[in-house]
């Protein structure tokens, strides 16, 4: 059995990030953007964890950014 090296291991763990938790945390912003129009008084609160669930995503993209670069990114965005 051939044991992957360092490289790949990261690669793998960045197209995880990209294309199993991104997706989790889409969606989670979505569930939240129902409710936050299922009822409206809980918006300020709802609108707070957006805020936090985005800056969330945000560091998911750069860490899979940085662990799988994708071919499609020009070098240095």
């Amino acid at each position: 059995m051939k044991r992957e090296s360092t490289k790949d291991q990261l690669r793998q763990a960045g197209a995880t990030l990209h294309d199993e938790v991104a997706p989790l945390l889409a969606g989670a912003g979505l569930q939240l953007q129902l409710l936050r129009m299922d009822h409206p008084a809980a918006t300020a609160q709802v609108n707070e964890v957006l805020a936090t669930l985005e800056a969330a995503m945000d560091e998911v993209r750069k860490l899979s950014q940085q662990l799988a670069p994708s071919p499609f990114t020009p070098a240095g965005s």
